[in-house]
């Protein structure tokens, strides 16, 4: 096919043949032109391909073609159209039959030719009437069943429909709507009549907002037929061409019911990286991979305890084989203890160092107090001569194994430190965790993954399960490993691909890298921002003015005053004579709460 303008060509276009491969060869816009068309950007340069998929008329106007006036029609105009000469043209049998306007294709029909036909030694002289009576197929070829008169009276004749020539209907005048003038061949570029336009004739342009599918385009570019390219029809030599369309990852999380699928990667993850496994580098420019479907599992994240290089950051598949033993929290604050204290829950905590409370109301603690964690409470307390009602934890505590226990009020904003009690010996998977304590909590790994070639979490000394994540994942595998399957968060690591026409395998992957990830430290500090959280913001502690103010004027004073030791919970404070120091009496019951204290430590 010879080049042709883009406005010609779709003109031209028969919608029954769509979809159609278009080659651009010239025109304005070419040498890779960037430009708006129909509010899209669109790059044309001479060489591309373009796949037309549908018309969409935009708008139809109507030219004088000796004034040069133009006129824009509505599309639901509703005068008819008649050709300016009595007879439409066509040049050959197929183009009669078949381009014939919408209503006056029902058979049979007339037709002359406008020169001499000679059809197995007869001659039919031009003008003479033809009757079409049908169209058949015989061994492959599609021929016109005809009749005409002759001298010697009426003759069958049996036409190939491809004949070529100059032939013209022999009906009378017919009238045609916008509609039919505008799917017919025939009629384009005809000269028309319209009684509600005028007695003159006219030329129709009507403009076509074209759909078509571009190499690496996301979306359906639209053109208008208006554009000044110059463009080829290669459909019949562009079958084995497919025309990549780019996905984002996150888009493939959104389909269903495709999968598995087969895709290669058009550009990697955008750096730094949130994992740190072995799999991530594969993940770049050219690699295949399959996709298997979404995962179902959920995830829990994790920190280890603090080492040398400080914490390490995990999240733990809802897969994840290996079994757990609790070991007892630390919480440096009552208002921990607060937000720990699970609903119809026990907690047993043992002070692990002396606590003064800033309010004069309340108790101070002493370190091997136990307390029985109840639940929060209000009351009142007395500041610069001020009552004022704060929350506070009511527990309950005793200090050795005969004491009987006593009620204290403590206010959430004292710091001291507290150990919780466990008693629990039981290992814990990690589905059983999540349906019977309450997260965050303390775990040592009691036995490892079996299927992991290499359980890293079975070298921590402990680990805090912080939450669960039920973000969806695809289970993806490398095309030269389908067996090894990892799986992908696309919300947290997006990438540019495309699908290809190859098959993907049936094969179900046997083993699952993504059991244990790891963390980057920066990736799991923006987890941990992503993560909802209902928590209140630690109470402030009251202002200490009045305190520092009595200080003040004590150690202004020269009066010696002598105190007698002050017992705390067993230990006496007591000053040597000639020291600047205080020194400490431990008394045998506390020797005895900080051996059971490590007992209990050293058991997890």
């Amino acid at each position: 096919m010879e080049p042709l303008s883009f406005q010609e060509y779709i003109l031209s276009l028969d919608i029954a043949s769509l979809p159609r491969v278009l080659k651009v060869c010239s025109g304005v816009y070419f040498q890779g032109s960037v430009y708006e068309v129909s509010g899209r950007e669109c790059c044309l340069s001479t060489g591309d391909l373009m796949k037309i998929t549908g018309l969409c008329l935009q708008k139809v106007t109507c030219r004088d073609p000796e004034t040069g006036l133009t006129t824009e029609l509505p599309l639901n105009f509703k005068g008819y159209f008649q050709p300016s000469q009595d007879k439409l043209s066509y040049t050959s049998l197929k183009k009669l039959v078949r381009t014939r306007p919408a209503g006056l294709q029902d058979m049979p029909f007339s037709f002359t030719s406008a020169v001499n036909l000679t059809i197995d030694g007869r001659v039919i002289p031009k003008g003479q009437p033809i009757s079409l009576l049908s169209v058949a197929r015989h061994e492959g070829q599609e021929f016109a069943n005809c009749t005409t008169m002759g001298q010697d009276g009426q003759h069958l004749l049996c036409l190939p429909i491809s004949l070529q020539g100059q032939f013209y209907e022999c009906t009378g005048q017919h009238s045609y709507t916008l509609s039919q003038v505008l799917q017919s061949e025939a009629m384009r570029g005809q000269r028309l009549k319209c009684s509600a336009l005028g007695r003159h004739s006219l030329l129709l342009c009507p403009v076509y907002e074209v759909e078509a599918i571009m190499h690496m385009r996301k979306e359906v570019v639209k053109i208008p037929s208006t554009l000044e390219v110059d463009v080829e029809d290669v459909t019949e030599v562009s079958q084995h061409i497919h025309f990549i369309k780019p996905l984002m990852l996150s888009e493939v999380l959104r389909l269903e019911g495709a999968f598995p699928l087969q895709a290669e990667i058009l550009e990697g993850p955008e750096y730094p990286p949130i994992f740190e496994n072995d799999w991530i580098p594969h993940l770049q420019k050219g690699q295949k991979i399959q996709i298997h479907g979404k995962s179902c599992a959920w995830r829990i994240l994790a920190s280890s305890s603090k080492g040398r290089k400080g914490s390490r950051h995990f999240l733990l598949s809802s897969t994840y084989q290996g079994k757990f033993r609790r070991r007892p929290r630390e919480f440096p604050t009552v208002f921990d203890l607060t937000a720990s204290l699970g609903k119809g829950e026990c907690l047993r905590v043992v002070v692990t160092k002396d606590c003064e409370s800033p309010e004069e109301d309340l108790p101070s603690l002493s370190m091997g107090d136990r307390l029985d964690v109840l639940h929060l409470t209000k009351t009142q307390v007395c500041r610069q001569a001020e009552h004022k009602s704060i929350d506070v934890l009511l527990c309950s505590r005793s200090s050795g194994e005969d004491e009987e226990s006593e009620q204290l009020m403590l206010p959430l904003h004292l710091e001291g430190g507290f150990v919780e009690e466990v008693s629990d010996s039981r290992r814990y998977s990690l589905p059983e965790i999540v349906e019977q304590l309450q997260l965050p909590c303390e775990v040592k790994v009691a036995s490892k993954d079996s299927s992991l070639a290499n359980d890293i979490l079975g070298s921590f000394s402990a680990l805090r399960l912080e939450a669960r994540i039920t973000e969806t994942f695809l289970v993806t595998s490398l095309c030269e490993a389908p067996s090894v399957s990892f799986q992908i968060p696309p919300q947290w690591l997006d990438m540019a691909l495309f699908f290809t026409e190859e098959p993907a395998s049936s094969q179900t992957p046997l083993t699952d890298m993504s059991k244990v990830e790891e963390l980057t430290e920066s990736f799991y500090y923006h987890l941990v921002k992503l993560m909802p959280s209902n928590e209140a913001p630690p109470p402030r502690p009251p202002k200490r003015s009045d305190f520092r103010d009595k200080a003040g004027t004590q150690l202004s004073g020269t009066k010696e005053v002598t105190e007698k030791p002050k017992v705390l919970g067993g230990r006496a404070r007591v000053r040597v004579d000639g020291s600047d120091h205080d020194y400490e009496l431990i008394d045998d019951d506390l020797i005895k709460t900080i051996d059971k204290m490590q007992k209990a430590v050293l058991h997890y």
